[in-house]
């Protein structure tokens, strides 16, 4: 279980998170939701390590990520999928796959098993990743977290800009990560997306949690949605 509590993060001198708290299950998807400029890419970097944490604790089954630096993060299985995809972009997609098989020392069986999930990436092996489609790309970017085996899958906006037959893949893996017992910690702004896949909705506003609650609640009461997010 992946959980953060009361954190609080800074760009330099820029304070930007004043106490974040939030929860992941294995077997559950937690949305992160906020308008924008709220601070949820801003927690992202911060469970990656790639932000310090000035305050608060992040664990995952009660030991500590923060402080830990981003590569020893992605060894404990935590997957992330960036807003932006931040793929190699001259590298081959076989590239790409390899280096996140290296990160937990994963081989044959899980190249196969990720590239099952993607057969259009098994067609694009030897071409260079920023000539893939924006929705390949996607897919490519999924595909790399997934070469760590995660325990925790952090996705950040991963339906930006897709068409719809794109978006349903992409919906189509995170609920197949979940049935797999993975956490997933979902930064989604689609409402029909949020109503239909949220375990646990968490809001933040201005760097700081302001309502947690469980999926049927919020289906019950989607107004929550427009009061928070304004959509």
């Amino acid at each position: 279980m992946l959980e953060l509590a009361d954190i609080h993060a800074a760009y330099g001198r820029v304070n930007t998170l004043f106490g974040v708290s939030l929860t992941a299950k294995p077997g559950e998807i937690t949305c992160l939701l906020g308008r924008n400029g709220a601070g949820k890419t801003t927690v992202m970097r911060a469970i990656m390590g790639l932000l310090p944490v000035s305050a608060g604790t992040i664990t995952l089954d009660g030991a500590p990520l923060h402080g830990l630096p981003p590569e020893r993060i992605a060894k404990q299985r935590v997957g992330y999928i960036p807003q932006g995809r931040r793929l190699f972009a001259e590298l081959s997609v076989a590239e790409n796959i390899d280096i996140g098989l290296m990160t937990c020392g994963e081989g044959r069986d899980t190249r196969d098993w990720v590239l099952s999930i993607f057969p259009r990436l098994r067609e694009r092996l030897s071409q260079r990743a920023e000539t893939l489609s924006g929705g390949e790309q996607q897919m490519l970017a999924t595909a790399r977290a997934l070469c760590l085996r995660p325990r925790v899958l952090l996705l950040d906006e991963p339906t930006e800009g897709l068409q719809p037959s794109m978006i349903d893949q992409i919906r189509q893996v995170v609920l197949r990560m979940k049935s797999e017992g993975v956490a997933v910690v979902l930064v989604e702004q689609r409402m029909e997306a949020i109503l239909s896949l949220a375990d646990l909705a968490v809001f933040i506003e201005s760097g700081r949690t302001i309502e947690t609650l469980r999926g049927d609640a919020l289906r019950a009461n989607p107004e929550t949605l427009t009061r928070h997010l304004g959509v």
